[in-house]
């Protein structure tokens, strides 16, 4: 099955390891085709180090990211810069950049005043929030995003968290869409 809808995730959303998990697993049940690229990646381990966790875990994560979606890699990222307006912030053109590259639908950020969201929807970029974008992954298949967060409880060996305790810290991220997931599993009840 081929994924039509491309999203550019920002390095502010690949960093908290809730957002990151449950990004990844909606990629991985098609919802979405993730973007990204080393600038990003790079970006990524450097803030994930900075907070103090081990290099070496690090790089496992982020390989296990490029080795699961080789088709996410966006290059030719330099040759789109010329074409991103001046009113992006300087230290993320090169994101929009990779969605241009990419053809991407959408950029996935926790910084949308640095992306110039009017300027980059008239070059047919979505600029979204992480909240917004998983709320649409939630209209889109409530189901299998369920699914997903339950998969994700059920992972969680050596630190076990419930449904509610992940919308819990999810909440901060994404506090709309965690508020319909927990309106819907209240209801389920």
């Amino acid at each position: 099955m081929i994924v039509a809808y491309v999203a550019v995730l920002d390095a502010d959303v690949l960093h908290p390891y809730i957002s990151v998990d449950l990004l990844v697993r909606l990629a991985e049940r098609r919802l979405f085709r993730p973007a990204w690229t080393e600038e990003i990646l790079r970006e990524v381990r450097e803030s994930l180090i900075r907070r103090g966790l081990e290099a070496a875990r690090v790089d496992r994560r982020l390989q296990a990211m490029r080795d699961n979606f080789p088709e996410a890699m966006t290059g030719q990222v330099g040759r789109y810069l010329a074409v991103i307006p001046e009113e992006v912030d300087e230290g993320d053109r090169h994101v929009a950049a990779a969605a241009l590259a990419a053809r991407a639908d959408a950029i996935v950020t926790r910084n949308i005043s640095d992306f110039a969201p009017e300027e980059l929807f008239a070059l047919g970029i979505e600029v979204q929030s992480l909240d917004v974008f998983l709320l649409n992954q939630w209209t889109l298949d409530a189901d299998v995003v369920l699914d997903v967060l339950g998969e994700m409880e059920r992972d969680r060996i050596r630190s076990p968290r419930t449904l509610e305790e992940w919308l819990n810290a999810l909440e901060p991220l994404a506090p709309t869409f965690a508020a319909s997931v927990r309106s819907r599993s209240t209801e389920a009840r």
